[in-house]
C-alpha cells in the first residue's frame, strides 16, 4: 500500500491543489487553540476539546513544523531567507509562549522541539517518501526521545512516567476546573433557568454532559488519573500527525520548493498494512489478564491504531459516497447529535468507519472501481 498521498506525478506541481479544505483546517486550528477563550454558552465542548488534546496550543506545534519544512526545502535548494524567518518566528513564539519554563510549559516546548527536529531528520533521511511514513516515524523517534528523557529524570523510586503523568494530570484538573466553572456560571444565569424550564429535556442532556466530561479527566479510585490523561500519549501523537500535515500542506503553500507529494484528498488514505500489528499487540496487552500491568500501554496502542484504521474507513465511505449525498449526510449526522446524543452518533460512526478500515486491510474496497462524484 501507498502512503496518503496524490500520485508520483504529482509531485511536480508548483503548489498543492485546492485551498478549500485547507482554510478550513486553518479555522479549525484557531478555534481550538482558542478553546480556553470560548464563551461559557460552549464550555462543555470546550472542556472535552482541551481535554482531547494533550497540547493545548496546537497552533504552536503548527508552526514548528513550518518551519520544520522550511529548513528542509533550504537543504533542498530553496531561499535560506525564508528558512530563517520561519525559524525565527517559531523560536520566538516557542520562547515567550505563556506558560511556565517548568512542568507543563517545559513539556510542551520540549515535545514541539523534539517533534520539529524528528521530522526534519526523517525528511532529510528518506527522500521523497509520501508523508504519513515520514510523519509515524518522526512521531515514533519523538516519543522514544521524551521516554529517554522522562526516565532519566524520574526518582528512583518511582516509575518511568510518574512525574509526567503527573504532571499531565494536574494540568487536566485546572482545564477541567476551568470548564466545569464557566458551565456552572452559564447554568446559574437567568436565561439558562428559563431555557431549562420551557426545554427540560434538553437541560438534562447537557447536565449528563457535563456529568460525562467530568469522568473524563477526574481521577478514579482505582487509577490516580483520569481516562483521558491515561491515554494522553495516544492523543498526543495523533495530534502532533494533525500538526506536521497542516504545517506540511502550509509550506507547500507558501514555498514552490517542494520537499515530498503533496497530501491527497481522504477518499485516498491508505498506509502499510503491517501497522495491523499495532492493533493487534494492543488488543493482546488489553485482554490477557497476566498482561495486566502492560494494559495502559495497550490500550494507547488500541486508540493510536483504532483511530488510524477509522480514518482509512471515512476514506472509504468518502470514495463510495458521491459528493452531494455526502453533505446531506453530514447534515443527517448533525440532526442526530441533540436527538439522540453525542456519544451515541460517535460511537456509531466510529465502529463503522473502524470496520471498513479494518476490512480495507485485507480486500481494497476502492480497487477496480470507479469513485462517483455525483448522482447519476
Amino acid at each position: 500500500m501507498t502512503g496518503a498521498v496524490a500520485p508520483d506525478n504529482a509531485a511536480t506541481a508548483a503548489q498543492e491543489r485546492g485551498w478549500r479544505w485547507f482554510v478550513v483546517a486553518l479555522v479549525l486550528m484557531v478555534t481550538v487553540t482558542a478553546a480556553p477563550t470560548w464563551p461559557p454558552t460552549f464550555a462543555l465542548v470546550a472542556g472535552l476539546v482541551r481535554l482531547l488534546l494533550p497540547v493545548e496550543q496546537f497552533a504552536l506545534l503548527v508552526l514548528v513544523s513550518i518551519a520544520t519544512c522550511a529548513v528542509v526545502g533550504w537543504w533542498s535548494g530553496g531561499r535560506l531567507l525564508f528558512a530563517l524567518a520561519w525559524v525565527a518566528l517559531a523560536a520566538t513564539v516557542v520562547w515567550f509562549v505563556p506558560l511556565p519554563i517548568q512542568g507543563y510549559g517545559a513539556f510542551v516546548r520540549g515535545w514541539a522541539l523534539s517533534l520539529g527536529a524528528a521530522f526534519g531528520l526523517v525528511c532529510l533521511a528518506t527522500g521523497s517518501r509520501p508523508f504519513l511514513g515520514r510523519a509515524l516515524a518522526a512521531v515514533a523517534l519523538a516519543g522514544a526521545v521524551s521516554v529517554a528523557g522522562f526516565a532519566t529524570r524520574s526518582p528512583v523510586d518511582a516509575g518511568s512516567f510518574d512525574e509526567a503523568a503527573r504532571m499531565l494530570g494536574d494540568e487536566y484538573q485546572h482545564r477541567l476546573g476551568e470548564s466545569l466553572t464557566g458551565w456552572q456560571n452559564r447554568t446559574n444565569s437567568g436565561a439558562w433557568q428559563t431555557f431549562a424550564r420551557q426545554m427540560p429535556e434538553a437541560a438534562a442532556r447537557a447536565d449528563r454532559m457535563a456529568t460525562v466530561l467530568a469522568a473524563l479527566g477526574e481521577a478514579r479510585d482505582r487509577s490516580p488519573r483520569g481516562p483521558l490523561v491515561l491515554l494522553a500519549p495516544a492523543l498526543l501523537a495523533l495530534e502532533s500527525l494533525l500538526a506536521l500535515g497542516l504545517g506540511w500542506a502550509s509550506y507547500h503553500r507558501l514555498s514552490r520548493v517542494r520537499i515530498g507529494p503533496p497530501l491527497a484528498q481522504l477518499r485516498d488514505l491508505r498506509f502499510n498494512d503491517q501497522l495491523i500489528w499495532g492493533l493487534v499487540v494492543g488488543v493482546t496487552l488489553v485482554l490477557l489478564p497476566t498482561l495486566s500491568e502492560w494494559r495502559i500501554p495497550g490500550a494507547n496502542f488500541v486508540c493510536f491504531f483504532g483511530t488510524l484504521y477509522a480514518l482509512r474507513g471515512a476514506g472509504v465511505l468518502t470514495w463510495w459516497i458521491p459528493d452531494r449525498i455526502a453533505v446531506v449526510a453530514l447534515l443527517a449526522l448533525l440532526i442526530l447529535i441533540p436527538l439522540l446524543g453525542p456519544v451515541l452518533v460517535v460511537a456509531v460512526v466510529s465502529a463503522t468507519t473502524f470496520g471498513l478500515g479494518l476490512g480495507d486491510t485485507w480486500r481494497d474496497f476502492r480497487v477496480g472501481t470507479r469513485r462517483p462524484s455525483s448522482l447519476p
